[in-house]
């Protein structure tokens, strides 16, 4: 009777503790604030969804709200650092669809490839590049799996998913092409530091080989490497990989900037906004953790970049996605910039090529965006 009454104490306490746990989480989301943004991850988080019936049936809302429970969970960020510590633990080396690479390498991986999406987007580029009125150049960066081979977990098949990915590219793109991704790959096999280690971008250093070949295809001689003097800005870097692992004890990147003569009188002006920034990077950004948005000012639909009272240079307009941040101020060495943004900019892309008179385009985006995201088809909206 006393071992039973012994048990029923403790069934009584466990059950008691899980419930005021489950409880008190739930109230603790009840009562506090919708956080709408984490630095940590530099993403929009899912705010609590509007109901109503048709997004009841259509299965958004059942959908928004685990993404609100999910993002707006008390203590997220400690449950994601000590799942990461857990999984390492038991010899897992991944976490959140993140690896644990060597030398310190942490690197998203896609295990299938979406060719539905990614081939409305071809479709869009080629449509696009077909106009008589402009040409159209396209220089496709690897992501962090597509090139970091030196430093993936041997298990990991990720040479047979990107290649799979490039040649489905290099087999239905149309348009003028770029190949970027051997030289990068080159760059790594060799050591060189190309990519961050938290991060899903290429570094500065990785931004000047993609811009050597590009330049290159224009018939113009790139600037050399010793023509720029490279200042460390932080070594304090952690990327959105990094947040997203949770993996705590890995040691951040340090980004730095090739500079090179003349390059303060540029400006960068976020048509956006109307900001004028002097130079091609704001420098406000290094105090925060999000640093890459130290190039061109960050995440805007549309920034000119031109030199500062010169006389007005070839227009190059760039279609970006964030990869382009980076690679801007090579470019804006030879030619003035109509820098624009498809996740942000919502009107006719052929209207501004035609404002700008310009007659090459160039459209540099990352693999997993082409394979992620539909927002190349803004290309062709307005046609």
């Amino acid at each position: 009777m006393k071992n039973l009454k012994n048990s029923r104490a403790a069934d009584i306490i466990t059950t008691v503790g899980l419930l005021a746990l489950i409880y008190g989480f739930a109230l603790t989301m009840l009562i506090s604030p919708d956080k709408t943004f984490s630095e940590e991850e530099n993403r929009v988080l899912q705010t609590l969804p509007h109901f109503s019936i048709e997004t009841l049936t259509s299965g958004k809302f059942t959908k928004d709200i685990a993404s609100y429970c999910t993002d707006q969970m008390p203590l997220r960020n400690v449950f994601v650092g000590t799942k990461a510590v857990a999984e390492t633990v038991f010899t897992k080396r991944e976490n959140n669809s993140v690896l644990l690479g060597k030398h310190g390498y942490i690197i998203a991986k896609t295990d299938y490839t979406n060719y539905a999406v990614m081939d409305k987007n071809i479709s869009a580029i080629n449509t696009f590049a077909a106009s008589p009125d402009f040409d159209v150049t396209v220089a496709i960066a690897g992501r962090s799996q597509d090139v970091l081979f030196r430093y993936m977990p041997d298990v990991y098949p990720s040479r047979e998913i990107s290649d799979a990915a490039f040649a489905n590219l290099d087999k239905k793109l149309t348009a003028t092409q770029i190949d970027i991704l051997t030289p990068l790959r080159e760059h790594t096999a060799a050591g060189e530091y190309v990519y961050y280690r938290t991060d899903h971008h290429w570094t500065t250093l990785g931004a000047y080989y993609a811009y050597a070949e590009i330049i290159s295809s224009y018939g113009i001689e790139p600037l050399p490497f010793e023509y720029f003097g490279r200042e460390t800005v932080s070594d304090e870097f952690y990327g959105t990989t990094w947040s997203k692992a949770g993996m705590k004890w890995i040691a951040p990147d340090s980004m730095e900037l090739f500079r090179f003569e003349g390059d303060d009188r540029f400006v960068c002006e976020i048509v956006d906004s109307g900001k004028i920034i002097e130079g091609f990077y704001e420098r406000s950004y290094l105090d925060k953790k999000d640093k890459y948005s130290a190039f061109i000012g960050g995440n805007n639909g549309r920034v000119k970049i031109y030199a500062d009272g010169s006389e007005k240079r070839e227009t190059l307009v760039l279609i970006k996605d964030s990869f382009g941040h980076s690679l801007a101020p090579f470019l804006a060495a030879h030619f003035d910039l109509d820098v624009i943004d498809l996740r942000y900019y919502k009107l006719s892309v052929k209207d501004v090529i035609a404002e700008a008179s310009a007659e090459k385009v160039l459209i540099i985006y990352n693999m997993d965006s082409l394979v992620s995201s539909d927002n190349l088809k803004m290309l062709t909206m307005f046609d």
